[in-house]
């Protein structure tokens, strides 16, 4: 690196690890807030428009689209990890 001693480069893993662990938990926040707001607009345009098809406060319907909008990416992780993996011979 900087030419400094095995000290210090053990002292930036682990303040780097309580960075990346930070940002972690702040992008969970981020996407559990972003779903909420969704489903509030969702909500709010039913309520707007008057459409009694699209009932949000069943939470059938609610479990639903949060299973529905976690698919693609449940399925991308399962891409990526097995394109990660060495050819058996």
């Amino acid at each position: 690196m900087a030419g400094l001693g095995a000290e210090v480069r053990k002292r930036t893993d682990k303040l780097d690890a309580v960075g990346n662990t930070t940002a972690a938990i702040g992008k969970g926040f981020a996407i559990g807030s972003a779903a909420l707001t969704a489903l509030a607009l969702f909500a709010a345009f039913r309520a707007t428009t008057g459409i009694q098809v699209l009932d949000l406060t069943n939470p059938f319907v609610m479990a639903g689209l949060f299973i529905g909008g976690i698919m693609p990416f449940l399925f991308s992780s399962y891409a990526m990890k097995q394109s990660a993996r060495p050819l058996s011979k």
